[in-house]
């Protein structure tokens, strides 16, 4: 009798473990996950991120060799949680910090929406424009190049077309820091461009003089990905500065054009730093220290820009900010003070890197995964602030972080402003 009673309990074992088994959490849609990248894999694993490639609802969802209708229906679903980091009733909150700081110059260090750019076309510039203006923002640096293919004509074009928007709309396009608080006691809003990328000059440098000519102050190496001139973000080898790279740095320099490293490697950020003779700065990018992710920057790399007399503008994207990829004042905020506990809150600044017509953009680059690889998190359901939501962030640092006025000031736009004059002439 006792055998038996044994025999059953171990019956009775099994059955409960295997009925554990059977209701672990799933993972999507199905308990089975490959592990290594799978195209006919319902989800596959890398470097622990799951990817499905059935379930365009799931975080994260591979966008190779699926139909435009799939990807429409995903950028559709991702685009619902981009702006929802904040009410407008909590951007009515800003009123009493703004009318404290109404003589402050206020920056948004990257704004991607120039006309002709990733599908931008004049209405969407003007609401980006606006939006901009109407919460109270200085000087906006928007992005007229960013990789090839990015544009929907030519380069010249772009700039062009942003520079008719512009003038229709009575912005100032500046080239010295006076031209920015000169706009300001006009009561108009500055436009500047940027590119996001330099590929473009790797076969002839002569275009970096083109680039100023047509009033691009803040140039980046590359877009993400290693190029001839320096390593990428995005990239697992953490390449640092080329030859042909440094004789960038020369010629920007030379020019008074800003070297930038978002989207760049910690390694770029370091070398550049040490290559150029003017100061230097992140135009977007967060702290690997709070969040590890390939757009943000080591506090190596941070402690090279400052020594440099230069700004780490964090950025709002959720994505960039923490794994739950929410993009409130205090996410924007932890990042902006953890810069400043690093090396200085005279080194800290803002961006929104905030797309005006986001699900469109989805449309056409998310499957663009050379750039923005799922593996990677990219098209995941984030949040992201927008460029008027730096008073949010002041009033956090203010309130949180006890901030004095002259900080403040410093993070909404002088910090920059000391930078631009240094390389600007």
């Amino acid at each position: 009798m006792k055998i038996v009673l044994k025999f059953m309990l171990a019956l009775v074992i099994v059955s409960c473990q295997n009925n554990k088994k059977a209701e672990e959490p799933k993972q999507g849609n199905t308990e089975v996950i490959h592990r290594g990248y799978s195209d006919t894999a319902d989800q596959y694993e890398v470097d622990g991120a799951i990817i499905s490639n059935v379930d365009i609802t799931a975080k994260l969802w591979n966008p190779r060799g699926k139909s435009q209708e799939d990807i429409n229906k995903r950028a559709e679903y991702v685009a619902t949680f981009f702006d929802k980091g904040r009410t407008d009733e909590e951007r009515g909150t800003d009123k009493e910090i703004r009318a404290r700081y109404t003589d402050a110059i206020a920056i948004n260090s990257l704004m991607p929406s120039g006309v002709g750019i990733q599908g931008v076309k004049e209405d969407k510039f003007t609401d980006a424009v606006n939006k901009n203006r109407d919460a109270g923002i200085s000087l906006i640096s928007t992005s007229v190049w960013a990789f090839e293919g990015v544009n929907d004509e030519s380069f010249q074009i772009t700039i062009d077309k942003t520079d008719a928007a512009s003038k229709e709309l009575d912005l100032v396009k500046i080239s010295t820091t006076e031209e920015i608080r000169q706009a300001k006691r006009d009561g108009k809003m500055a436009v500047m461009y940027n590119s996001q990328g330099a590929d473009y000059v790797i076969e002839d440098l002569d275009k970096v003089d083109w680039s100023r000519d047509n009033g691009i102050m803040v140039m980046n190496f590359t877009y993400n990905n290693d190029n001839a001139l320096a390593g990428g973000g995005q990239s697992d080898k953490n390449l640092g500065v080329s030859e042909l790279g440094a004789d960038f740095i020369k010629r920007a320099n030379e020019q008074g054009i800003v070297i930038d490293c978002s989207h760049s490697s910690d390694q770029t950020a370091i070398d550049m730093s040490k290559l150029s003779s003017k100061p230097v700065i992140a135009s977007h990018s967060n702290a690997k220290g709070l969040f590890d992710h390939g757009r943000n920057l080591s506090d190596e790399a941070i402690k090279a820009i400052a020594a440099t007399d230069g700004v780490i503008c964090s950025v709002g994207v959720g994505l960039f900010l923490n794994e739950k990829g929410t993009a409130t004042m205090e996410d924007i905020a932890e990042h902006v003070n953890y810069v400043a506990e690093l090396v200085g809150r005279q080194h800290t600044g803002y961006a929104s890197d905030y797309s005006h017509m986001y699900a469109d953009f989805l449309k056409s680059f998310i499957g663009v995964v050379d750039k923005y690889p799922p593996e990677k998190g990219f098209g995941a359901p984030t949040q992201n602030a927008g460029g008027g939501d730096i008073w949010g962030v002041a009033k956090v640092l203010e309130e949180k972080y006890e901030w004095n006025e002259e900080e403040i000031k410093g993070f909404l736009g002088e910090n920059l402003m000391r930078v631009y004059k240094a390389n600007w002439k």
